[in-house]
């Protein structure tokens, strides 16, 4: 295993939160051919709410990488 130290200050993040899966691929997609960024890690979230008998869903991504 091979450890590579990472100032903080050369780290961004991009969060990223749509409400259809698809869309969250394509936004994802978008954002690594725009920046082409040296990705660190990357999360994957879904939340479900109801809100009268309706499910609501919100597909996130928090992208963590270096500049």
């Amino acid at each position: 295993m091979r450890f590579v130290y990472v100032s903080i200050i050369d780290m961004k993040v991009k969060i990223l939160e749509k409400s259809h899966e698809l869309d969250l691929e394509d936004s994802i997609n978008d954002f690594l051919v725009k920046e082409n960024p040296k990705i660190v890690e990357l999360h994957y979230a879904v939340a479900m709410t109801s809100n009268n008998d309706n499910l609501e869903y919100s597909f996130s991504c928090l992208i963590v990488y270096l500049i």
